[in-house]
């Protein structure tokens, strides 16, 4: 790479993020030109064209990337280049540029294509919401609520047992589904829906899963991605979750929260138990031991089938990468201004509160 077109590289990502951090949170100017502007316009042309591809557009990069590398390797096989006597000290500094310019494409082409909807207006501004004080009553009152409509929908499951809810439960067309689900919860909530955001499964899915991933929307190539190990009845609330980043919000809990009502909003109850389901993790999760304990008694076999499988799934994956992933993923959510880092996805416990309140939704 030459050197003006490496430092060309390097500004342009280091002037992409200046204009994150300059822009600050809910900034005005990034929710009107950027979100409901340039993005959306994009997401519409990417859906429309690129996002048609059959085929999920990592493994496209990756197969070019290995071939490229391989016809590389092979050039320099056949034809190695003549020694040169440069010193090893402009060698290195030759990599570090190249390595730097990498680096500032990848952080300017991330914020281009998605990344300045970490500057929009939160949610909660947007829709006017007043978070209740969440204590441990209000947080067993929504997980009793929750674990009543996992039961209710869980049963309307046809074929379901007191066993583990197989593949079999899910909709062919829960892609699909899902997205007529979202796209008229996100416009009630104000937000542009353009386009048709593909989730595409993750294979391996315990890579995903060693990192802590149980999904990941990925910018660059305009389609988000689910672990394919996780079970059945856990898929549709994650693919909802990716499909929200991919409509423009960055916002962990906000995503949850939208991946909520899209779920409760389906016509097809295994996505409305997935939804559910989750939310009722995320409350009980929040309560002491003992609390915890006189819920999960309540709950049905086939609810407690469902959470000990995935428990028992999860665990197989834990180790240093998932706890090094974890943290690493903590302080980006802090350095893209989402200060509660990972406590920002059981914040949405607090949304639904609020929506239910505000809607007289639900209740």
């Amino acid at each position: 790479m030459k050197s003006r077109r490496a430092w060309l590289w390097i500004g342009l990502g280091a002037a992409a993020a200046g204009l994150h951090f300059g822009l600050g949170k809910d900034s005005a100017l990034a929710e009107k030109f950027f979100s409901r502007g340039l993005y959306a316009g994009w997401r519409w042309a990417w859906d429309h064209t690129l996002g048609l591809s059959p085929i999920p557009w990592l493994y496209v990069c990756v197969a070019a990337l290995l071939a490229a590398g391989a016809a590389k390797l092979y050039g320099r096989i056949r034809r190695p280049r003549p020694k040169t006597s440069r010193a090893p000290i402009k060698t290195f500094g030759r990599a570090i540029l190249r390595i730097a310019a990498w680096a500032g494409g990848l952080v300017f082409f991330f914020y281009v294509l998605w990344g300045y909807n970490y500057n929009r207006i939160g949610l909660e501004k947007q829709l006017g919401l007043a978070i209740p004080p969440m204590d441990t009553a209000a947080l067993a009152a929504e997980a009793s609520w929750a674990s009543q409509l996992s039961v209710e929908s869980r049963a309307s499951v046809p074929g379901a047992t007191a066993e583990v809810l197989e593949k079999s439960a899910l909709p062919k067309s829960m892609e699909t589904d899902i997205r007529k689900a979202l796209a008229p919860v996100l416009r009630e909530a104000g937000y542009p829906a353009p386009g048709r955001v593909r989730i595409r499964p993750f294979i391996p899915g315990g890579w995903m899963m060693r990192f802590s991933g149980t999904g990941i929307y990925i910018p660059y190539f305009g389609e988000g991605y689910t672990a394919d190990n996780l079970l059945p009845f856990e898929k549709p609330f994650t693919m909802a979750h990716e499909m929200v980043h991919g409509y423009g919000i960055t916002d962990e809990g906000e995503a949850n929260f939208l991946a909520f009502l899209a779920c409760a909003a389906s016509a097809a109850p295994a996505i409305r138990y997935s939804g559910y389901a989750a939310y009722w993790s995320y409350a009980a999760g929040e309560l002491s031991r003992a609390e915890f304990k006189a819920l999960w008694e309540g709950l049905p076999e086939g609810m407690r089938a469902d959470f000990l499988a995935a428990q028992e799934n999860a665990a197989r994956y834990r180790g240093v990468l998932e706890k090094l992933s974890r943290k690493v993923y903590a302080n980006y959510l802090k350095s893209q201004g989402i200060d509660e880092g990972l406590r920002s996805y059981s914040r949405f416990i607090g949304l639904v509160a609020a929506w239910a309140k505000k809607t007289k939704a639900f209740r």
